[in-house]
């Protein structure tokens, strides 16, 4: 079922197909206009129609939407234009949904281009293998640096690997003059006065103190999510060591040792001072300290002195003991390090262990920053994962004050929230700000008005994961392989690798025709193809390029867009719908507005 009035556009016009009705798609339809896709069709498949956000995809200009229903089934993707199609992207949450409709879609059109998202990276490498034509793409691997940045407070350092080189992304102090490729930009450090200018000129690049560099250690550590397969024995094991550690809080391990040690002495002087056996004086000490005692008056009286001693403690500390566990049921615990190695002072404080939390926790970890994690559940996907790499893990609800007390709330130097709700998001936040004033704060949250007014009011910070990840989406539907997210400041460049298509516009065109000083630089040209391509690093202004030249951009999100219009084949781009090549559409100036607005 398609909506009224819409009808697929002609064989030689650009269609993107997406599947999914989740914000992440709602992002993408906008991404893809910003980027140059304006006359486009872009087609949409949702479940059905009570979706939360198909009325306002449905709503953009120049997108037909396409009910399937549950199943998925052929018909579905035959209606929505998979067949010929541009490119199609495979955006549900669960990835078992993205393979299996990936899956469908390549027998439909064995040659249509995949975009899927998925988490686990393993599997999606191996998913590549078997699709050739995917690409898959990690929405929280792509959105974790820009929450890293913004919780420590600066640019973070962070690696690049392309074929045959890997870059670094640094402070210009942190790399040898020699090593670097392009200024990233100036006054570039969070807080800023006037916020940072993005890829300076050419010319005045000395001025740039965040650069692009080549490494100089090509090696560099892959993804540590991305472990052996371990057995499952181990896990299970780890599982029970987890519950147990778990258990026993500090103040439970206080009242444990003050009744064993009240055993022990009570054992001790049964059997000493009453002369009794070992079995009995601790027959008799056990009864005693539970409260059980019987009188025995013609006991003699150091006997009759004991007794009364370890029943009287005794039932004081039963009861106190009661409390602490208790107490350890309804707040933090802490488990995966002894609580004495908790950090205590300068770390950050990650709330929520979902894919994106634990992605952002792997990254601090990575970059050699203290961070402890709060959970309410240990079933999470992020919390045994944690526990396992050494991350101490708060167990408890984190709306609490005490919850985040238990992880160094008072003294951490950021607080990051990043569950799926908002409002928890939000809880979280405030209560950060009352255990601490002067926290920097970092929410992760999906309504755009709401994030707005936020900002203004707690002076916080907020991120969308999917208005980070949806420009690298768009740009893979459009043949554009984004190989890194790069936050600087509040803003954020993209590192991309684009094909100069059959017939482009910038073929037999030079080099210095793409850049655009504040939006375009081009870092390095692949010349030829497979595993003899030739990297030129930098690359000559003046030479020209040849299609199937290979690029390496880096961009703001607008000149991405701009670099991959100019690179397309033109026969993929705004065609003419009779098999002639036509020159690209030109639309009024309120019309592209109307298009680009959010």
């Amino acid at each position: 079922m398609t909506s009224a009035g819409a009808t697929p556009s002609g064989r030689g016009a650009q269609r993107f197909v997406i599947c999914g009705d989740n914000l992440l798609t709602l992002r993408m339809v906008q991404a893809l206009r910003r980027q140059g896709s304006l006359t486009a069709e872009i087609v949409v498949v949702v479940a059905d129609r009570t979706g939360r956000y198909v009325d306002q995809i449905e709503a953009a200009p120049g997108v037909r939407v396409v009910e399937g229903g549950r199943s998925d089934d052929d018909r579905t993707f035959l209606a929505a234009g998979v067949r010929g199609a541009t490119a199609v992207a495979l955006v549900d949450r669960e990835d078992v949904t993205n393979i299996h409709r990936a899956l469908r879609v390549q027998e439909i059109d064995p040659d249509v281009r995949l975009v899927v998202r998925l988490f686990n990276t393993r599997l999606g490498r191996r998913i590549e293998q078997i699709l050739p034509t995917a690409t898959v793409l990690s929405v929280s691997e792509t959105a974790a640096p820009s929450f890293v940045a913004q919780a420590i407070g600066r640019n973070t350092r962070q690696h690049v690997r392309v074929p045959d080189r890997t870059f670094v992304v640094a402070g210009r102090r942190e790399v040898r003059d020699e090593a670097v490729v392009c200024g990233l930009a100036a006054n570039s450090q969070l807080g800023a006065r006037g916020g940072p200018r993005l890829l300076p000129d050419p010319a005045g690049e000395d001025t740039a103190d965040y650069v692009l560099a080549v490494a100089e250690n090509r090696a560099r550590a892959t993804d540590q999510l991305s472990r052996p397969r371990t057995e499952r024995l181990r896990n299970a094991v780890g599982r029970v060591v987890l519950r147990l550690r778990g258990t026993f809080t500090r103040r439970l391990a206080r009242a444990t040792l003050a009744l064993v040690g009240l055993f022990i002495l009570g054992t001790a002087a049964f059997a000493t001072a009453g002369g009794y056996s070992v079995g009995d004086a601790i027959y008799l000490a056990v009864l005693d300290s539970a409260g059980a005692a019987q009188p025995d008056t013609g006991a003699s009286t150091a006997v009759q002195v004991i007794q009364g001693f370890v029943t009287v403690v005794g039932i004081a500390i039963i009861p106190l003991v009661t409390a602490v566990v208790v107490e350890s049921a309804v707040s933090g615990r802490v488990v995966g390090v002894a609580p004495r190695r908790m950090p205590r002072r300068d770390h950050v404080v990650v709330v929520g262990l979902g894919n994106v939390g634990i992605r952002i926790v792997t990254t601090l970890r990575e970059r050699g920053v203290p961070v402890v994690a709060v959970e309410r559940s240990e079933d999470a996907v992020g919390a045994s994962a944690a526990a396992r790499a050494g991350v101490p893990v708060v167990l408890g609800d984190a709306t609490r004050e005490r919850v985040l007390r238990e992880a160094g709330a008072e003294e951490c130097r950021a607080l990051v929230t990043v569950t799926s709700d908002d409002a928890t998001n939000l809880q979280a936040a405030l209560v950060g700000r009352s255990v601490q004033r002067s926290v920097r704060v970092v929410l992760r949250l999906r309504d755009d008005d709401l994030a707005a007014r936020v900002e203004r009011s707690m002076d916080a910070i907020s991120r969308s994961v999917s208005y980070v990840a949806a420009p690298v989406f768009a740009a893979a539907l459009r043949d554009g392989q984004v190989l890194a997210t790069i936050p600087v400041g509040r803003r954020i460049l993209l590192m991309a690798e684009v094909t100069v298509g059959r017939a482009s516009f910038m073929a037999g065109l030079t080099i210095g025709a793409l850049v655009e000083t504040g939006a375009v630089r081009i870092v390095g040209v692949y010349r030829g193809a497979g595993p003899e391509a030739v990297l030129e690093l930098p690359p000559r202004p003046r030479r020209h390029l040849k299609v199937g030249d290979r690029l390496l951009v880096v961009a703001t999100r607008g000149g991405l867009g701009t670099v991959l219009e100019r690179c397309a084949s033109r026969s993929v781009r705004e065609g003419t719908g009779n098999g002639v090549v036509g020159p690209p559409a030109v639309l009024p100036r309120d019309r592209v507005e109307g298009m680009l607005a959010p």
